[in-house]
């Protein structure tokens, strides 16, 4: 029995492709070790660590001498290659995890208030189970129940509504609390500012772990109107995504949406609460407009896909860009069209008063000023509003 061997040359973007996945492992794994392993491993585990944390970072860069098939470490400046990954801003990076961090604690807390008031005066919910059974479901101990009781519960619209937040509420914690303890590492590594604050996510913590033990009595009353218009968005909401998401007219004044590079508005009505934004993106991925896996397989987040490929997102007469901040993940910037700018336009002088509020400050400003701004002078536009200082 014969045996063969395979042999296999390095092409002169393996040194960049390296680079970009460790940087991937870091930004979107938000594992430094993996991460830094890239390297090593790539390297025959010869890569001294303090080459391995200026390789992560882009202050070196990788080239390879494909004569030779060596890989070639060097000064970031004695190369003029455009495509290798963009030096990594811990600080600025660590900024915006917060920025995210902040918004989205502060719209889960609002629907976790929303199970709150659904519970608070209940007994026994309306299939007849006692209340920690439904919370145990809730919370996705099925091996607890029997199949017609799962049954049950399937069929319940509010129940399944809930389970998702409680999931989707749990994920989120877990992974800012992984970032977290990466900012730490990278505090020590980088001698970076260690400024990530969490308390907003351990309040959130310790809500879903009173709601799991039926502890609704230490909560305030809310409005009534505040339930019954959650639950009355959540069902419309569920109606649209399961036809399939379609473009709608973006003057019909929308709760949340997308606007693509070519002008096609992807929104929904309802409450903060029920983090539309998400909820647009997964339906656009359902619907084969996102695709599931990057080019090495990786699996997308369908938020940040959006942001990449151009996408506005409009909340209200609040509009984000984060096209141009592409070259921080080793990707090309990509600029608001002019499409994109006369649809803001015309939404915001006819729904909003001529008033917008741009960039992630939030900053107040005349449409015409916004606009004029936008089809001039494109880089002084992303200065102003929508890069991190």
């Amino acid at each position: 029995m014969s045996t063969e061997s395979l042999h296999f040359r390095v092409g002169a973007d393996a040194g960049i492709l390296l680079m970009n996945i460790a940087q991937e492992h870091l930004l979107y794994g938000l594992d430094i070790d993996k991460a830094l392993n890239v390297f090593n491993e790539s390297f025959g585990g010869g890569c001294p660590e303090d080459m391995q944390l200026k390789l992560l970072k882009g202050d070196l860069v990788i080239e390879v001498d494909e004569e030779s098939q060596q890989f070639l470490v060097g000064e970031r400046e004695e190369h003029h290659n455009a495509i290798f990954p963009a030096v990594i801003d811990f600080n600025q990076l660590i900024s915006k995890k917060q920025k995210d961090l902040d918004g989205y604690c502060k719209d889960l807390d609002k629907a976790l208030d929303i199970i709150i008031d659904t519970f608070r005066y209940k007994s026994s919910f309306k299939l007849n189970f006692s209340i920690q059974s439904v919370m145990n479901y809730i919370y996705g101990k099925d091996e607890e129940f029997k199949s017609e009781v799962m049954d049950a519960f399937e069929y319940d619209e509010e129940l399944q509504q809930m389970r998702n937040l409680i999931r989707i509420t749990k994920d989120f914690i877990e992974k800012s609390l992984k970032f977290s303890t990466m900012v730490r590492r990278l505090a020590e590594m980088y001698k970076v500012e260690e400024d990530f604050n969490t308390y907003d996510l351990l309040n959130l913590t310790q809500k879903i772990q009173d709601i799991a033990r039926c502890n609704f009595v230490k909560f305030t009353e809310g409005d009534d109107n505040t339930l019954t218009n959650y639950l009355e968005a959540s069902r419309e909401i569920d109606a649209v995504i399961s036809k399939g998401i379609e473009p709608v007219d973006i003057m019909d004044n929308y709760s949340a949406g997308w606007l693509s590079p070519e002008g096609e508005y992807y929104a929904l009505n309802g409450e903060i609460a029920n983090m539309l934004h998400n909820q647009i993106a997964s339906a656009l991925q359902e619907k084969g407009l996102i695709p599931e896996n990057d080019e090495k397989g990786m699996e997308l987040n369908p938020d940040a896909w959006l942001e990449q490929q151009g996408w506005v997102k409009i909340h209200e007469n609040k509009v984000q860009f984060a096209g141009n901040l592409n070259h921080k993940i080793g990707k090309t910037n990509v600029r608001m069209t002019d499409k994109q700018i006369e649809i803001i336009k015309d939404y915001i002088s006819n729904c909003h008063q001529c008033i917008i509020k741009a960039g992630w400050r939030l900053e107040k400003q005349s449409i015409g000023m916004f606009s004029a701004m936008a089809m001039s002078d494109h880089l002084a536009l992303n200065k102003k509003y929508f890069d991190f200082d």
